[in-house]
């Protein structure tokens, strides 16, 4: 008997639970924002199920601020924050801007166990994902989880998008379901889509579309087999032009290290292994006048830092050159063994005050103007740090080829560098000109150094990394002369990524190294040789 009324009151129980639970469903949509903004506990786990069984799109950007713990209450909506700054009012079924300072929101945090009861949704939610790159992420998964019943859905989602890369991957996930689909129309549809705009991101699913066996559509398989052959060949071009202008890029840096460098060693013979710290304190300095803006100016004229650490960086390290020049390399001079090794000693001293002062790893934020890139096609962007760095080193090579040969300090530099002796019996003064060539060469560094802020951090040891490739242009374009230093420059950039491209970047190296050698068997003096005071003519 007991058994009986055990299992009875167990049945009024389940049915009692399911009718509230099914009632609970049809919880309205502000019901439930104002249970979760106040908190009540005895109704949260309510809500939440009804949410997720409601499945309504209209609550995705309220599910996700709750996942991603960014749900604030302002005067008693809900308030989410999207990245960076911006804050986005809680409109149901719509959005509106809002500006709210921090200090107003009250911050909602919910238990984990209600956090995890969204997990369901969680794929779902990401398509409204205030972040591009999650929302993107999330379109494509559907590529190979999607089924015939989410097309409507993807598509109703498309509407409102605005970002081209995420509106590509909601095609790309719609167009792979079709694919895999057993409808020989609309995998039609997606191929006559595909050959009118080759998208590299479908190119699996067209191989996966190919090699299945259950697929009866053999016309639709040999279109799809043209389509890969057509986006592998356009893969091929746009590697090529990328490794191109990587090469051209990396080039650049190497022509703004090396600009200074051969100007030194042409002038005075003076092999200058702390070169590359000068590209460090340009980077440093650049690191400084960041720290002053944030700290001593007003947030909007926190961009200009950068405009206003170029100039700074070419007159600080070329002050610390000037330095050098007069205690150490004056006394080096036409001296190539002793150079190297009292250089060598500054750089070390050089590095060990900059992590003394400084630490190990420091970052400087780019301008937001060169933010993002140029999309030239898909899967082609130039990044617009990496098109400055080139603009800016086209301008550094216009300058030096205009203040070396064009003005009378060109004309007494290229005197002394001919020939020194006869410079100073016509009255040139050649200490001065070695402390300004030295000046103008660490400068250039120091500039090459501030560039270099935009694509990497900032090290004590950086200038380490370019100092040897820097020795290998000036010695292939030839001791002190523009043209060959340009040329050089450009060439080993260029074939730097080529031969990355088809090899592993060590073994890369190695071959590039191998021609450099043979090369200087050939023309020992470089591709422009010296006719100056370091010839043997």
């Amino acid at each position: 008997m007991k058994n009986k009324i055990s299992i009875f009151v167990a049945f009024l129980m389940v049915v009692i639970g399911w009718t509230q639970e099914v009632e609970s469903y049809s919880i309205p949509l502000d019901t439930c924002v104002n249970v979760l903004l106040h908190k009540d506990a005895t109704r949260l786990k309510e809500v939440a199920t009804c949410l997720v069984t409601n499945d309504d799109i209209a609550t995705y950007p309220l599910i996700s601020a709750i996942v991603d713990k960014r749900l604030f209450v302002y005067k008693g909506t809900a308030v989410t924050k999207f990245p960076g700054d911006t804050l986005y009012y809680s409109v149901y079924p719509k959005l509106e801007t809002i500006s709210v300072q921090q200090e107003k929101l009250s911050e909602v945090n919910f238990p984990r166990s209600i956090r995890t009861k969204f997990n369901v949704l969680s794929k779902k939610v990401n398509l409204v994902h205030p972040n591009k790159s999650v929302r993107e992420m999330s379109f494509r998964s559907f590529k190979t989880t999607g089924v015939l019943s989410d097309v409507d859905f993807l598509t109703s989602l498309k509407i409102n998008e605005e970002e081209e890369e995420v509106l590509l991957a909601a095609d790309e996930a719609i167009y792979s379901i079709w694919l895999h689909s057993n409808n020989a129309a609309l995998q039609n549809k997606v191929l006559s889509e595909l050959e009118e705009n080759m998208n590299v991101h479908m190119l699996d699913p067209l191989l996966d579309y190919v090699a299945l066996k259950e697929n009866t559509n053999v016309e639709g398989k040999e279109r799809a087999k043209k389509i890969i052959e057509n986006i592998e060949s356009r893969e091929k071009t746009i590697n090529v032009i990328q490794n191109l202008f990587s090469g051209i890029s990396l080039g650049s840096i190497l022509l703004l290290v090396a600009l200074g460098l051969s100007i030194i060693y042409g002038l005075g013979g003076v092999i200058n292994m702390s070169h590359g710290e000068f590209v460090m304190i340009g980077a440093y300095t650049a690191f400084s006048v960041q720290q002053f803006f944030i700290g001593f100016l007003p947030e909007s004229w926190f961009d200009l830092f950068f405009w206003a650490s170029l100039p700074l960086s070419f007159v600080v390290s070329g002050c610390f050159g000037l330095l050098v020049e007069k205690l150490v390399i004056r006394h080096l001079y036409s001296r190539p063994l002793e150079s190297l090794l009292g250089t060598w000693g500054v750089s070390l001293i050089l590095i060990q005050l900059a992590r003394t002062i400084f630490g190990d790893v420091t970052a400087v934020k780019s301008p937001e103007i060169l933010s993002g890139g140029i999309n030239v096609t898909q899967g082609l962007m130039l990044p617009y740090n990496r098109l400055f760095i080139i603009g800016l080193t086209l301008v550094m090579v216009l300058l030096t080829y205009f203040v070396f040969f064009k003005s009378k300090l060109g004309l007494k530099i290229r005197a002394v560098t001919q020939n020194r002796d006869m410079s100073a019996s016509l009255g040139v003064s050649v200490k001065r000109i070695d402390s300004l060539t030295f000046f103008l060469g660490s400068g250039l560094a120091g500039v090459a150094g501030c560039a270099m802020t935009l694509i990497g951090n900032v090290v004590p040891n950086m200038g380490q990394t370019y100092i040897v490739d820097s020795f290998l242009v000036v010695v292939v374009g030839g001791v002190g002369k523009l043209i060959g230093t340009i040329i050089s420059a450009l060439g080993l950039g260029v074939l730097s990524k080529v031969f990355e491209f088809f090899y592993e970047a060590v073994y890369g190296k190695v071959i590039l190294l191998l021609i450099i050698f043979f090369f200087l068997q050939y023309k020992p003096k470089g591709l422009f040789p010296d006719k100056g005071r370091h010839s043997d003519d």
